[in-house]
């Protein structure tokens, strides 16, 4: 067995030695390559990494883009480049846990279904603190622990966003076969959960197994983190955890009943789904049509007036 590192730099030098030391201090498996692909740096990010080569010749591999490819293309070409059985996933400026690879692979070893493998992770400030009381999973309000299970990813992801954040995914070889392109569109690890998910091949462990920094120069990072509170009452009721009552929550739930039926349409010719795609955008489309049912019962007057509103605005055709 393999174990392959995707490792996207791009001006990492403040915290990438941290989150190189963390993946080669892994207990019982030690990581085989590491796949570097620094998106043209301009700080001392190559310097470092030329170090580490040094030091570990048979470890690392270095590629320096002439250009800047931008993140998702970025993570392209090093998945690309990749020869492990597994591929863990990793951005430039988190730790990893010690006991990471270790307890990703016995998620796959549990379930040989698995194609793909994320986690939950602890918050860290730029000065490695703690932010306490809150999980990367509260964060994007993945309510593991009160979704009913088996966990329906493909409609807490359609209705709710993304919940796999790339820096704690490993992924299967074979999912090389049939997950790219990746486009600028929809980040790398988006795509690849959609695709899983649809798969039925997407696991996860409720560990803590990065530290997930948050900083001021980081590309995506959590800019809701202030709002939890404020949204998770109508995070709850998109996942269907709480009833609408109203008619503002009603008619924000029916909006992600659509996108739920629009989301299963985009992968209405794919080839390597282990599903019915056909089933599930007829079942997601009649789910939408009969919640829509209920909001013009509940509320006729305002249905209406909205609707008409909508048409002579342009909106929400």
């Amino acid at each position: 067995m393999k174990i392959s590192v995707a490792l996207c730099t791009y001006n990492g030098a403040l915290f990438i030695k941290k989150q190189l030391d963390s993946i080669l201090n892994q207990i019982d498996f030690k990581i085989d390559e590491i796949i570097v692909c620094d998106d043209n740096s301009t700080d001392t990010t190559i310097d470092i990494l030329n170090n580490y080569k040094e030091k570990y010749p048979t470890i690392f591999s270095i590629y320096k883009n002439e250009t800047n490819l931008g993140s998702t293309k970025n993570f392209e070409k090093a998945i690309t480049l990749c020869s492990g059985d597994y591929i863990f996933l990793s951005d430039q400026d988190d730790i990893w846990k010690e006991n990471k690879v270790k307890t990703i692979l016995s998620v796959f070893d549990k379930n040989p279904n698995a194609e793909g493998v994320f986690s939950n992770a602890d918050i860290i400030d730029q000065n490695d603190k703690l932010v306490p009381n809150i999980t990367i999973w509260d964060s994007i309000f993945f309510l593991e622990k009160e979704l009913p299970k088996p966990i329906d990813f493909f409609n807490v992801i359609s209705k709710n966003g993304n919940v796999v954040t790339g820096g704690t995914l490993c992924i299967k070889k074979i999912v090389k076969d049939f997950i790219f392109p990746f486009t600028d569109e929809v980040l790398h690890d988006e795509k690849i959960a959609n695709i899983l998910t649809l798969r039925e091949s997407l696991f996860y462990s409720t560990e803590n197994l990065i530290s997930y920094r948050l900083h001021e120069k980081q590309q995506v990072g959590m800019k809701n983190i202030h709002k939890i509170k404020k949204k998770k009452r109508l995070k709850r009721i998109i996942l269907d955890l709480e009833e609408p009552s109203s008619f503002n929550e009603h008619r924000h739930l029916s909006k992600k009943k659509y996108l739920k039926f629009k989301n299963s349409n985009k992968f209405r010719n794919s080839d390597h789904l282990k599903i019915d795609i056909q089933k599930l955008i007829k079942k997601s489309h009649n789910e939408f049509l009969e919640f829509n049912k209920i909001l013009k019962s509940k509320f006729p007057f305002r249905y209406r007036f909205v609707k008409l509103s909508d048409k002579l605005l342009g909106k929400r055709k």
